[in-house]
């Protein structure tokens, strides 16, 4: 186990950022912050909420693909992500106990960033290879 990385409640700091005010979406546009300067679509958005360099604003499906882990759907935890061949959304948490729907925050065209009540399953449940892993999972 990994005592380095991103903590979850960074990942959610993050993706929180990109609401107040809510960043339009784009293919080719760039928004820049504190934490640097990414694309604003969703692989760009994860990239900034996942610490990612800011090198040409961001991984796409394949990247983060290769730096995550695939995980089911009962080890879901803020900050992971469920992602498929065209988007990808951050886990925040579920929104009931029978886990047929979750809050997640993404990026997408005619919303911009949004927290919003997702049905699940929605996607691929993945775990960035470089979250927290210590005792603390704060």
């Amino acid at each position: 186990m990994a005592d380095t990385g991103i903590r979850r409640s960074e990942i959610i700091e993050r993706a929180e950022s990109w609401l107040r005010p809510s960043v339009a979406h784009s293919t080719t546009k760039f928004h820049q912050n504190e934490f640097g300067i990414y694309r604003t679509d969703c692989w760009g958005y994860v990239s900034m909420a996942w610490g990612l360099p800011d090198r040409r604003g961001g991984v796409d499906t394949v990247g983060l693909a290769e730096i995550s882990t695939m995980i089911g759907q009962d080890d879901l935890l803020a900050g992971d992500i469920l992602l498929d061949a065209r988007h990808v959304t951050i886990f925040h948490e579920w929104a009931d106990r029978d886990r047929a729907a979750c809050w997640g925050f993404e990026q997408a065209a005619g919303t911009g960033t949004v927290r919003r009540l997702i049905p699940y399953p929605h996607a691929t449940p993945r775990r960035y290879v470089n979250v927290y892993r210590g005792r603390l999972l704060a």
